[in-house]
């Protein structure tokens, strides 16, 4: 009964598409009617109960309708519509059947509000846009539904975006796009604070390429500049890449101090002891190229974080990018920062 329910919500949804906002807002995007109409956007009437009435008027029962999540129950009783005045984009399964929807908002908060847990949606096992991904494709992993689809819609032959409902990477949501495609995916999230450390996070679940795009813009930006394609094929790197920069761009505004570079060091060092064995030795030079150090140094800062110190000193406190101090008591004498210098390439 859920699937039937979500696909009368979606009919719903479609139907009052016209006349809303949404069509013009999606346009202004760079999303037109045929891209509309091609990935089922609908939109929710800024109406407390106008799904559930519907609903109701089919013949489901209320009960059904709540285990749905497309309505909850306020604390004064009744059922009240979860989506209200938002462009509504189905979740489908990677057979194109509608199983929850994510809701975006022209300009309230949260920008975006996806379906709650139900019987037949579990968040970490899927994925927006998985329905348009398949062999010869790579999967390129996003972090919202509009930029998916501005990934797709960009290049169809070459890639096709997916995006998280909501969650950090899973294995399972790994597992999923295995299931579905024999291409390495692309890890495409935005190059704020927030899109860096979920890529940082993904790198734990997930062996892939990595996309940052310049500026802070987004997918649906470059979209509509013309230059997602191009970003998409000159600008990807191996996620690994990614999480070192990220980790040593943390310190840029330190890196003319002595006390900057061995920190910035020793936080990379933190990093590469996680990474993937093959990884590391790519890693610890390129942190060595970067900071100006020899690859020894960087190897030892490693090593010291994996096995017992031999002679230990006391040093004073190195300062962290953001003003505090961390505590180097108990290393090793750290002749690292006298090793010889790399010449300027």
């Amino acid at each position: 009964m859920l699937y039937t329910i979500h696909q009368e919500a979606e009919r719903f949804y479609l139907s009052r598409r016209p006349g809303s906002w949404v069509p013009d807002y999606l346009t202004a995007r760079g999303f037109d009617e045929a891209v509309q109409h091609d990935w089922r956007i609908g939109y929710a009437p800024n109406r407390w109960t106008d799904l559930t009435d519907h609903l109701r008027g089919l013949g489901f029962p209320d009960s059904a309708i709540k285990s749905s999540g497309l309505a909850y129950e306020p604390k004064r009783g009744g059922l009240i519509d979860t989506f209200r005045d938002r462009a509504m984009l189905p979740i489908t399964r990677p057979d194109a059947t509608t199983i929850a929807f994510i809701g975006r908002s022209a300009s309230g908060e949260p920008k975006y509000l996806n379906s709650p847990e139900t019987p037949i949606y579990h968040k970490g096992s899927t994925l927006f846009g998985l329905d348009r991904v398949r062999h010869g494709v790579r999967p390129v992993l996003v972090e919202g539904p509009l930029d998916a689809i501005a990934i797709t819609i960009t290049a169809p032959t070459e890639f096709a975006g997916t995006a998280l409902c909501g969650t950090a990477l899973t294995p399972h949501q790994v597992d999923a796009l295995a299931q579905v495609s024999d291409q390495k995916v692309v890890i495409a999230l935005d190059g704020d604070p927030a899109g860096l450390a979920a890529a940082i996070r993904a790198y734990k679940v997930l062996d892939a390429d990595a996309v940052r795009f310049p500026d802070g813009r987004d997918p649906a930006d470059l979209l509509r500049r013309g230059e997602l394609g191009t970003a998409l094929r000159h600008r990807t790197q191996p996620l690994a890449d990614l999480v070192i920069d990220a980790t040593i761009d943390r310190w840029s505004g330190s890196l003319h101090f002595a006390e900057g570079t061995i920190g910035a060091m020793r936080e990379a060092a933190t990093v590469i002891v996680r990474l993937r064995p093959d990884d590391v030795a790519r890693q610890v030079d390129r942190v060595a190229t970067r900071l100006g150090l020899g690859c020894d140094a960087v190897t030892e800062a490693v090593t010291d974080l994996v096995a017992p110190p031999l002679a230990k000193v006391d040093f004073p406190n190195v300062p962290t990018p953001g003003g505090t101090s961390v505590p180097t008591k108990g290393r090793r004498h750290d002749e690292r920062i006298r090793a010889p210098r790399r010449p300027t390439r």
